[in-house]
Parts: C-alpha cells; structure tokens; sequence
C-alpha cells in the first residue's frame, strides 16, 4: 500500500540483478494505493500478475488471498521494503529441498545500511510486553530483557532454530501454509508472523533462520509511533494472548529428534 518508492528496487531485484534460477511468478497484491504502484508495475514488470483490492484489508488477508493465487510448489511471503541480495531465494529452496521438515525458513535481514537487523526472536511474554512499553520498542534499549527477547547475542552467521521472526521474508511449502489456514485473519497487522510460527512449531515444523540468504528490509516501524499503526499492534498481541497465553514457552531449543516426535 502506497510503496511505490521501494518497488523499483524489490523488482529490479528480483528480475535483474538477483534473479532466481529456478522458475516463479511473482504476485503483486495491491491494497489500494494511490502512489500509482500499480501503474508502475504493469508499464515496467508486466510479468507480474497484479490483483487490485477495492477495499483496504489486512495483512493476512492480503498474503493468504496472494497465495491462493499462486501456483508453485514453494511461497516466499516479500514485503515490498526488501531487496534480494546474492541468489538468495536459489539458497532458500535449496535449502528446503534438503530439508523438507523445515515449517518456516527465513533469512538474514540486514538494514539498508548493510547492518544486521533484529529480525528473529523469542516468543512475547506479558513481560516483555510490559518492557516494549516501558522502551517504546526501542530495539536498541540496554534493558537484558529486551536484549534477549531480541537475540542480540546470537551467532548471525549461524543456521540456527528461532521461535519466530518478522514477516518480511518467509519461504515455506504452499501445501504447509494451506495445512496451518495460511495467516490469522484476526489479526489485522502486526503478531500474523508470530502467530504463524508458533502454530508451525506446535505441528513439529521448526523455523529456521538460515544466514547464507541474505536480504536487506527497510524496516520502517511503523506501531513505534504512536498513531493508528500503534493501536493495532496493541490490539494484535491483546488477541495473541487471549489465543495462546500470557507466556508461550520457547520452541528453539528442541533438538531435530523431538521435533518429528511433536503432536497437536
């Protein structure tokens, strides 16, 4: 929605300089701009299959109705505020092709200035709630809890087990995502990427952050405002918690033998 400024350069990406060698097809699901993205894109990439909403929905609206459309074998959920660096989808179906009990596999996100973000994370607690409030989401407060609900201390260049990570970039199986119900729609935006990976993990299918696909995310922040982006990030952990509690313990650290013995 109204990301015209960042098109060109997830496009280019994608279909120039960073192009995938195996087959795609990208969908482009605009939730009514006004910036002429869509014009843009059909004059510039008209091998993308553009779907214009008439209405504004939510992000798991959007990405569960981009899915249905699609065809292929494998999704990659992009925000439009990525780019693709070094064959990095090539390195992610690799991967899952090696590793078809991977749930949720995603990247490494750096900023634009090349520095790595804090885009993995362990699962909200009322506790860090209260602690996001206390440092406005600030990502880089002292406080330890903050730290370590953000992981500032792992090994980023380390394929690693995660409890979950921000929606910018996921790569999973179609027929996953349908066996999950693809994103909750009660959720309007914010919390959908916990919310799926902790269902992912309750199937036995672990998320794994694997830093040899590597992409850069203009992560813009936008709840850490105060404003209406702030009020449904408070409403979408407020339903994440009537859904699965005030503590959801960390997933991470089960070893692969656990994780194919996990049941529902």
């Amino acid at each position: 929605m109204n990301h015209l400024k960042f098109l060109d350069a997830l496009l280019k990406s994608l279909y120039i300089d960073s192009r995938p060698s195996v087959n795609f097809e990208m969908i482009y699901v605009d939730n009514c701009s006004e910036d002429q993205s869509v014009s843009f894109i059909k004059k510039n990439y008209p091998e993308v299959l553009v779907f214009t909403n008439k209405s504004v929905k939510g992000f798991a609206e959007n990405n569960n109705f981009g899915v249905r459309k699609s065809s292929g074998e494998y999704i990659a959920i992009i925000n439009p505020d990525v780019v693709l660096l070094d064959n990095c989808i090539d390195k992610l179906y690799q991967y899952f092709k090696s590793n078809p009990n991977t749930g949720i596999l995603v990247p490494k996100l750096l900023n634009p200035d090349h520095s790595i973000q804090f885009s993995v994370r362990n699962f909200m607690s009322a506790k860090i709630f209260f602690w996001r409030l206390l440092t406005d989401g600030n990502d880089h407060a002292s406080n330890k809890i903050i730290q370590e609900y953000l992981l500032k201390n792992r090994d980023a260049e380390k394929t690693q087990f995660v409890d979950w990570a921000v929606g910018a970039s996921f790569f999973m199986s179609k027929s996953f995502f349908e066996e999950l119900g693809g994103f909750d729609e009660d959720y309007f935006l914010y919390v959908e990427d916990q919310d799926i990976c902790l269902r992912s993990w309750k199937k036995g299918r672990p998320v794994t952050y694997f830093p040899e696909s590597i992409m850069t995310h203009n992560y813009l922040k936008g709840s850490a405002r105060f404003g209406k982006k702030k009020w449904y990030h408070f409403k979408s952990l407020v339903v994440f918690f009537m859904k699965h509690g005030f503590y959801v313990r960390s997933m991470k650290n089960n070893s692969p033998s656990l994780i194919l013995t996990v049941k529902n």
